[in-house]
């Protein structure tokens, strides 16, 4: 029973599934464009509110399966998973999905080591390209890769940039498994 205020209770609770993206980096598992194809179509007849049916930058396949899922018609919104980098979103664009899942990591430990980059780097990479996504027509949805390790007041700036440039939806994934339900 919810117990809060009543004006903030959602409606509606919004599933985004990862399966065809996320669920294919199980070790033994390699989906074909067509199987993908056959699994999105599953997942709209559930009723699927979004389908991150790929991350077309990796491979020609990851392409062909994520531009076949995005031209079938579903009723789910189609979306492809990008970095903050121009090449990933416009390969994306050329996919044809509704959304975006734009991400950059943002944990000490990534900015270090994985991206060489400052603070002040990764805040600009965010704006500019939430803003360059966003100019395309798309749904943008902005995570910051390993938010669960990354300093609060950090975290902040870096989802109050995406939502400045423009994002429509955040997310705070906890990438490597870190946080508890407390």
């Amino acid at each position: 029973m919810w117990k809060g205020n009543n004006s903030l209770k959602p409606n509606h609770i919004r599933i985004f599934d990862t399966t065809l993206r996320d669920g294919e980096q199980t070790p033994g598992v390699s989906l074909t464009p067509e199987s993908k194809l056959a699994i999105a179509r599953q997942l709209d007849k559930l009723g699927v509110d979004v389908v991150e049916a790929g991350f077309p930058v990796v491979s020609k396949g990851e392409i062909d399966a994520v531009r076949l899922i995005a031209k079938d018609g579903l009723k789910t919104e189609i979306c492809a998973l990008t970095r903050t980098t121009k090449e990933d979103i416009d390969t994306a664009i050329k996919c044809d999905v509704d959304s975006m899942h734009v991400f950059i990591a943002t944990s000490p430990i990534h900015l270090e080591y994985k991206l060489r980059m400052t603070k002040d780097q990764v805040l600009n990479s965010i704006t500019k390209h939430v803003e360059y996504a966003k100019s395309h027509g798309v749904i943008v949805e902005f995570s910051a890769e390993d938010a669960t390790r990354t300093e609060l007041a950090f975290l902040k700036q870096a989802y109050s940039a995406a939502v400045d440039a423009g994002a429509d939806r955040i997310n705070i994934p906890d990438t490597v498994g870190v946080m508890t339900p407390a």
